[in-house]
């Protein structure tokens, strides 16, 4: 018999708690506006957590792309095969040589860990789990222990707000200052400090880094904390930035709608319409303007949802205290 009722009554800490108890398996959907997220279990152990897959910026194929693991070009060429073949992305890649099968597995494993880790911050939307046969996939399936995520997404939940004090921004650029790197680093701060070159935005470290956003943030922070690094500025939201932001055709569409607009009250004018026309061009004007108004905040409210990053993981108000609220990255690639 399904297990299922509200996040706000029971949490999503308490549902993977009670799975991994009683050593369940079967299928656990977790629903909110933004989407859907699906995690399967095997006696209680978490298989695989995929995200919602009108989450773009979350799915496999994209998360390859930005670590620097795969062009566009070869997951473009993935994908047609996929859908010629049904074939999974990641199979495909590894068996065209595109992509090693030990780097597939680590950015698999990371974005089952990632997707987990947002549930675990979600306050509202809908639970549902189904007792069930899960057959683990090898080489896809890796189990991973409920109580040790739980006590990692515990402690990034009170490490954010320290964290953000050094790290206020996925934005900021840092560059590496000329102090030597005399006290012990740790691996992650090791693999950081090696990605940080004065250009590179703290989203396009975590992304290379592959370690987890956290993880990577909580390293910058390390690394800062040292006097390893500074802050150098912002990357300005031009170029590929805003490619990332929101739809880069919005400047010339609202442009476009203006000067339609305009042209066609225009016509009425010189058609010997007199007043009428000119009634007809203040009018298509004000018409204008309320649609560029609109179109505008369309395009805002495109470029600042959420991914993922999470309801799914669209955390605006759950992340005030937790964590950075990151637009996502170009969509592209499929699991």
């Amino acid at each position: 018999m399904p297990l299922q009722g509200n996040i706000s009554s029971f949490g999503v800490s308490e549902i993977l708690q009670l799975i991994s108890h009683q050593g369940k398996t079967g299928s656990l959907e977790v629903e909110t506006a933004d989407g859907v997220a699906r995690l399967r279990f095997r006696d209680g152990r978490l298989l695989e957590a995929w995200p919602d897959r009108r989450m773009p910026a979350e799915l496999l194929g994209t998360l390859l792309v930005r670590s620097g693991l795969i062009t566009s070009a070869q997951l473009e060429h993935a994908l047609r095969v996929q859908r010629q073949s049904l074939r999974r992305v990641g199979d495909i890649l590894v068996a065209s040589g595109a992509l090693r099968a030990e780097d597939f597995q680590t950015v698999l494993s990371l974005q089952h860990r990632e997707t987990a880790y947002r549930l675990l911050r979600l306050r509202q939307g809908k639970f549902r789990f189904v007792p069930e046969a899960v057959e683990a996939e090898e080489g896809v399936s890796v189990p991973l222990e409920v109580a040790e995520l739980l006590m990692e997404g515990f402690r990034q939940i009170d490490e954010w707000p320290r964290i953000l004090e050094r790290v206020s921004s996925g934005q900021s650029v840092f560059r590496r200052t000329s102090a030597s790197p005399e006290e012990e680093l740790t691996p992650a701060e090791r693999d950081v400090y090696r990605l940080v070159d004065g250009s590179l935005t703290v989203r396009d470290v975590v992304d290379r880094a592959r370690l987890g956003q956290f993880a990577a943030w909580e390293a910058l922070a390390g690394l800062s904390e040292k006097g390893l690094v500074v802050p150098v500025g912002t990357a300005r939201r031009g170029g590929r930035e805003a490619a990332r932001r929101g739809p880069g055709w919005l400047p010339d569409f609202l442009l476009g709608t203006g000067l339609a607009l305009l042209a066609a009250a225009l016509l009425g004018v010189f058609a010997g319409q007199g007043l009428r026309g000119w009634g007809r061009l203040v009018q298509a004007g004000a018409e204008g303007r309320a649609e560029a108004a609109r179109v505008a905040e369309r395009g805002r409210s495109w470029g600042e949802g959420e991914s993922g990053g999470g309801g799914l993981p669209s955390l605006r108000e759950e992340r005030r205290d937790t964590g950075p609220a990151d637009a996502p990255d170009a969509a592209g690639g499929g699991n």
